[in-house]
């Protein structure tokens, strides 16, 4: 029957296969089909697509680099090599690291100084290797009461005592070092001090309990890396670096949940209570500002939105009418939004995939922009979009060109953007009526763009110019890519560069002064040869970016960072209101470990990649499950896992002893992921499980079965930013075997064979927002058809079907979330030859089983579900359920004490109605329906793990048969659909 305990194995063997890819971000996988190359080194097995071997060897000269500094100034490092695996198959900037099954760090070789606070650094892979081999370091080490479990057990996730630690400190100490060694990098950037100082100076800096970035609040995921990195700069600062290194030894061998008090002998108390000390400096320094800022000078920007989660790249249409700029909030998906310049009235939004700039065509009537996009299951390419503002329709330009950064020269057909490859970037031009790339400049390793932007009259083109040994700057070259003018040249991050209307002035964000500002470039003053004039034109006290001028050479919008993000604001254009800028402030850091230029990139031979030795078992775990069925009893095993570096292969094997039945239980599951797509498994299986069978005189019985089956599955997936297809067809061997204690009980056939065969199709637009109560927009809906036949007798067949359908809409109302409407049906039948028919069972509650183990289990997901009724309520060969909810938001606490592994999130509630019935073929046909409502709470445990956990009243109002009306209540975890 559909509702049956899935095997232990089942449940368990899902896990340990896919997790060995926890650590990764999706956005930093590697394709596990292409052909790679591997080059060792002394500490490292560095892995990459042929293609890419320039960047790998210098890649693999900065780790050993990274690797000695961090052994110097940190703790010592981990044994044996470690598996360094670079790809560039996306265009987003990442990279990750996992201790998990072995150490291994994942690099795209996609500069990433295109993300904003990635932006300061004199070289991105020294800043990414460092922050990414600090995580290894700190990750893989285990001593004091944890050596003796490493020992026995391997490398198992459970005695990993750093991921028993909050999320800022495992993000805050790489972001501390990453600066520390290199002089750069985001803990000693502008960047996040501007996030701080916005914070502090509008009372909203987070304490210690909130830092982890699951609250849906600003700086929402960049809070451990900002708070935890400048955290431990201003630890280092008061006690130096020796303390933090001692500190991390200590938290190495420290119980689980008790790093609170490894700072105490290291920095003089323990670390809520130093986070406190510094919070209560943080918000004295910012004071301070307010008291020495002459109120004169200050800018009094005019809002023209709402607060935002991105920068937010303001460009105003020809006519000077509207205003076109990027937007991600917690309530709402990425989008475009048009806006009137002079009072920020939303016109028209046009969702988008991702952020990006925009530009307008001469007419008005079109934003050309750039959007990511998923090619399959590992690429991410970013290409040009034309977005039509009368239908509100998005046309594609280009196809997987790995483009960013459009703008449109004033001829209206040569759009200039950045081009990723070869681990680097250049600056191309694409013609709108031939479709046609042209390169401006070459790809260099050395040398990075972003940003550009065309000068009013088409000659020449403003852009950020990273060139390694130096942070970003603004320069001007020709439209043949010929360096025209260095605009900056100093140690300043100088960023986002625009033209005012009549090609005078460039106009940047720099943080010159400590903090960023809005800045000006003359041009007509001074040859060009010579460095020009440059004025400071806003004066903010937690930052300013991107400036846009209006065509019409009135208006300055440009993004304003609050405690609650960037706000797109304007001010009068007036260059007799600005000041001369005064001296550059900012100075690159003195690195802590010498970074040697001409440190060349490593020689040495290269091989075809082999998935041996990564591929062998590191580690195994015992494991026991208590049953309250006595007929299958409980069951004790061991379970190990593997898969190697790029994951072109994975495995699990779990096997054991069940006690009820006196015999072997296990399973054991091989991925291959060689072809892309599609993924193949193969699987192996005995399990018990009591079951429900329907006699010949129509009543049902409980037995236990045992099952045997060997089973091969492959899995397409067509994945896109907005939709996902998937597509699982299974074959399978199938032997049940029949017996009760119940000795009246006769089987017709006690053992049967099966040949299966069966079809899992999906397909979801369903999407939810950080602050989102449930999915709230869009379908999900599932087919799953399945067919067996007795292998001895191919005339006896049995056929089942089922079908579930999601819906989600939302609107909003009062609280922290929009409200939405939710609606599920689910559908099953099943018929045979000389076969009994599937049985579904109907009643219980949705959600999603919580094992504590032991034995306690919260929750269990019936798909056929109706509150106030027990599970099998109701049997039949053919069944049918449908819910409707409305859901709503009640309370956004986001608030945890100290360093306690327990944060309380957001509580929402819910009203529903339920209904189904489950009949056979000949019966008639019963509806069971309830009503009620639920309140949730959504728990962070762990410092890494969101449950929801729901309480709820129902009350029986569709009682057939024997079935009384009335209330229950119930607790279970998980969203109810």
């Amino acid at each position: 029957m559909t509702s049956k305990r899935m095997g232990l194995g089942r449940g368990i063997i899902l896990t340990l296969v896919l997790l060995p890819a926890a650590g990764l971000d999706l956005h930093a996988q590697v394709a596990p089909s292409e052909s790679y190359r591997a080059l060792k080194t002394e500490h490292f097995r560095v892995i990459f697509p042929e293609r890419l071997e320039p960047f790998a060897r210098r890649a693999a000269a900065r780790a050993e680099w990274a690797y000695e500094a961090l052994s110097t100034h940190f703790i010592e490092p981990p044994s044996g090599r470690i598996a360094l695996i670079i790809t560039d198959d996306s265009d987003r900037p990442n990279a990750s690291a996992t201790p998990i099954p072995s150490n291994r760090i994942t690099l795209i070789a996609t500069p990433h100084i295109a993300n904003r606070q990635l932006n300061y650094s004199s070289d991105w892979l020294d800043v990414a290797l460092v922050h990414e081999l600090t995580h290894i370091f700190h990750m893989d080490r285990a001593t004091g009461v944890w050596t003796p479990f490493r020992k026995i057990f391997g490398r198992s996730p459970v005695f990993f005592p750093a991921f028993y630690q909050p999320r800022w400190v495992i993000e805050g100490l790489p972001t501390y070092y990453e600066s520390r060694l290199t002089g750069a990098g985001r803990a000693y950037g502008s960047y996040f001090d501007m996030l701080l100082t916005g914070a502090a100076l509008q009372g909203d800096f987070l304490p210690v309990d909130a830092a982890d970035g699951f609250v849906p609040n600003w700086p929402a995921d960049q809070a451990p890396y900002a708070y935890g990195g400048r955290f431990f700069r201003f630890l280092a600062e008061e006690h130096g670096d020796a303390a933090i290194a001692q500190f991390a030894r200590r938290g190495a061998a420290r119980l689980p949940y008790t790093l609170d008090w490894a700072g105490k002998p290291h920095f003089g108390s323990t670390l809520s209570g130093r986070w406190s000390e510094w919070r209560s400096e943080f918000a004295a320094e910012a004071g301070g500002l307010l008291d020495r800022y002459p109120a004169s000078l200050a800018t009094k920007g005019e809002p023209l939105s709402d607060f935002v989660w991105i920068v937010p790249s303001p460009r105003y249409s020809p006519d000077a009418r509207y205003l076109a700029y990027n937007y991600i909030e917690p309530r709402a998906e990425a989008a475009t939004a048009i806006v009137d310049s002079r009072n920020g009235t939303v016109v028209r939004r046009s969702r988008r995939n991702s952020s990006g700039g925009n530009t307008w065509s001469r007419d008005g009537t079109t934003v050309y922009f750039q959007q990511n996009e998923l090619v399959d299951r590992y690429r991410v390419y970013g290409d040009l979009y034309a977005l039509d503002l009368n239908s509100g329709r998005q046309r594609r330009l280009t196809v997987r060109e790995r483009l960013a950064d459009p703008d449109l020269a004033m001829d209206g057909r040569t759009l200039i953007a950045v081009q990723v490859g070869n681990g680097t970037n250049r600056l191309v031009s694409f013609d709108l009526e031939s479709s046609t790339l042209t390169p401006l400049t070459e790809f260099v390793d050395s040398i990075s763009w972003l940003r550009p932007r065309w000068s009013p009259n088409g000659k020449q083109i403003a852009a950020e110019r990273w060139v390694r040994g130096r942070v970003l700057d603004v320069v001007v070259i020709d439209r043949d890519g010929r360096l025209a003018r260095e605009l900056t040249k100093d140690e300043a991050l100088d960023i986002a560069p625009a033209w005012s209307p009549d090609g005078r002035y460039v106009l940047w964000a720099s943080d010159r002064s400590g903090s960023f500002e809005i800045y000006a470039a003359d041009l007509k003053a001074g040859a060009a040869d010579l460095e020009p004039r440059v004025w400071r034109v806003t004066h903010t006290l937690s930052g300013a970016l991107d400036p846009a001028v209006s065509p019409d050479g009135r208006w300055l919008a440009y993004a304003a960072q609050y405690s609650r993000g960037f706000r797109l604001e304007r001010i009068a254009f007036d260059s007799a209101a600005w000041q001369p800028a005064g001296p550059t402030l900012q100075t690159l850091h003195q690195p802590a470990e010498s970074i040697n230029d001409v440190f060349g990139p490593i020689d040495g031979p290269t091989r075809a990649y082999s998935p041996f030795p990564s591929l062998w078992p590191k580690s195994w775990l015992p494991l026991a499950a208590f049953s309250s069925d006595s007929e299958t009893g409980d069951f004790f095993g061991a379970t190990v896992f593997g898969t190697d570096d790029v994951r072109r292969h994975a495995y699990a094997l779990l096997a054991g002893w069940r006690t009820g039945v006196e015999d072997l239980e296990g399973i054991g599951a091989y991925i291959y992921r060689g072809l892309g797509d599609p993924v193949l498994q193969l699987t192996a299986s005995q399990d018990w499980d009591p079951v429900l069978l329907r006699t010949m005189a129509d009543t049902v019985v409980r037995v236990v079965e045992r099952d045997r089956e060997v089973s091969l599955a492959a899995s397409f997936v067509r994945p896109r930013a907005r939709n996902v297809l998937s597509l699982t067809p299974v074959i399978g061997v199938e032997e049940l075997r029949y017996s009760a204690d119940d000795t009246s009980i006769a089987f017709a056939d006690p053992a049967i064979v099966d040949l299966e065969g069966s079809l899992l199709i999906g397909f979801s637009t369903a999407r939810g927002y950080p602050r989102s109560v449930s999915a709230e927009r869009g379908w999900i809906t599932t087919l799953k058809l399945s067919h067996e036949r007795l292998a001895d007798d191919l005339d006896r067949w049995r056929v089942s079907a089922e079908a579930v359908i999601r819906g989600y809409t939302s609107f909003s109302l009062f609280g922290y979330a929009n409200h939405v409407l939710a609606a599920r049906a689910a559908f099953g039948a099943s018929d045979g030859r000389q076969r009994p028919a599937e049985l579904f069972d109907l009643g219980g509650t949705p959600g999603q089983a919580l094992d504590f183990g032991l034995g306690l289990e919260l929750g269990g997901g019936e798909t056929y579900h109706v509150r106030g009724f027990d599970a099998g309520s109701r049997f039949g060969d053919r069944i049918a359920a449908a819910s409707l909810e409305y859901r709503f938001p009640l309370l956004l606490i986001g608030r945890g004490y100290k360093l306690w592994p327990i944060l309380l999130d957001r509580l929402s509630g819910s009203l529903f109605l339920d209904a189904g019935s489950a009949w056979f073929d000949s019966s008639e046909i019963e509806v069971l329906g309830s009503m009620g409502s639920e309140v949730s709470i959504d728990v962070n445990v762990g410092y890494a793990i969101r449950y929801r956990f729901r309480t709820g009243v129902a009350r029986r109002v569709a009682t057939p048969g024997t079935l009384t009306s009335g209330w229950s209540g119930y607790v279970t975890a998980g969203v109810a659909f």
